[in-house]
């Protein structure tokens, strides 16, 4: 039998959970960050064999609110994987920030 991994716990932006966040992005602001987090989880999942991830969310701090969605993704090693549209168009994994998970 094989183990199972841990769920990743994917935090989707909606209206009603961010509403302030809402009205920066918008709709079509809101597809994007969902996309992008699909992509972020698929990406790390494919790059970092050996990651366990746990969370994955929009970075307030690294996006630039309705231009620019960042999400990060949170492993059990303590890694924090800053990840934007940028890296899914390369399929380039950046360097994780372990600084910052966790905190």
């Amino acid at each position: 039998m094989t183990p199972e991994k841990p769920m990743i716990d994917i935090n989707y932006v909606t209206p009603e959970q961010f509403p302030d966040n809402y009205k920066v992005w918008g709709d079509d602001g809101f597809e994007r960050i969902n996309n992008l987090l699909d992509k972020a989880v698929h990406l790390v999942s494919r790059k970092a064999k050996g990651e366990v991830m746990i969370y994955a969310g929009l970075s307030d701090n690294k996006s630039k609110a309705g231009k620019k969605p960042v999400v990060f993704i949170d492993c059990d090693s303590l890694n924090r994987y800053y990840i934007d549209e940028r890296h899914i168009k390369a399929g380039k994994l950046p360097k994780p920030d372990r600084a910052s998970a966790f905190k």
